[in-house]
């Protein structure tokens, strides 16, 4: 008893103080993470960039106030240095590969190959980008299934964006009859396009033959809307542009062939 009381005597008052400035920090750090993210949320900062910067400076938060705490107990820095990073050597071999992933996500945000809410294929998998986080990147597929990719495979694999530009081409290609009158055809697929409030005039849509094929003559449409209306401009289109077709009995045919062949007389027929 002697000896505890004396010890309290010695460090007890220290040992008291140093926990009290360890909780204290320990909700500083809370408290200034919160207000951190407010404000980055709040700011024009990428939404996908925020929960890596929020991250970062939490880690540097928490290592200065250990090393606070290792003063207040006396514990020489140098020493608790050095044997930090003789820790932090030993998980970084430990877990090498998680770090690999956080290196290549962190390198996924700075590149701005995308971003939250980008339509997007990555390799063989195509959706939506709902996270982007240390370690993995969340898509949300068109049929509404979450998919997790590993931030290693994302950036090594081919990615096409197509949320990166404002608008998007759409070409259409039919097939009418070789009997038909060409211009007519074009006439009747142009003023479908034109009709549509969400084609843009500028570039303006466009209908070129853009080839004689076995069975028929195709007529290109090109013309450009915005990203987000691609899908649907391009369904109505090919909905509308058949029955317009049909309507102006200009026919859409089957793919065929014409034979001939001699009979014995050496007559083609």
């Amino acid at each position: 008893m002697n000896a505890f009381v004396k010890f309290m005597e010695l460090y007890g008052i220290n040992y008291i103080s140093t926990a009290i400035i360890a909780f204290i920090g320990v909700l500083i750090v809370r408290n200034l993470i919160k207000l951190i993210e407010k404000g980055l949320l709040d700011s024009t900062l990428d939404k996908s960039l925020i929960s890596f910067v929020v991250t970062l400076i939490k880690i540097i938060l928490y290592i200065i106030l250990l090393f606070i705490i290792l003063g207040r107990l006396g514990i020489p820095l140098s020493g608790a240095a050095s044997a930090l990073s003789a820790v932090t050597l030993a998980i970084g071999l430990a877990i090498q590969d998680i770090i690999g992933g956080v290196a290549n996500g962190l390198m996924l945000v700075t590149s701005k190959l995308f971003k939250v809410n980008d339509y997007v294929d990555i390799g063989s998998l195509s959706g939506s980008v709902k996270e982007i986080k240390l370690l993995h990147t969340v898509l949300v597929t068109p049929d509404n299934k979450t998919v997790t990719i590993p931030n290693k495979t994302v950036f090594s694999s081919e990615i096409t964006n197509y949320s990166a530009m404002k608008q998007r081409r759409i070409d259409i290609v039919v097939g009418v009859d070789y009997d038909s009158d060409i211009d007519k055809a074009k006439r009747v697929i142009l003023d479908v396009a034109l009709k549509n409030k969400s084609v843009l005039d500028e570039p303006a849509p466009t209908v070129q033959v853009k080839n004689l094929a076995d069975s028929e003559v195709q007529i290109l449409l090109r013309l450009w809307v915005k990203s987000e209306d691609y899908w649907n401009v391009t369904w109505y289109l090919n909905e509308m542009v058949l029955k317009a077709l049909n309507e102006n009995n200009i026919e859409v045919p089957f793919p065929q062939l014409t034979l001939s062949y001699r009979d014995n007389g050496g007559m083609a027929k």
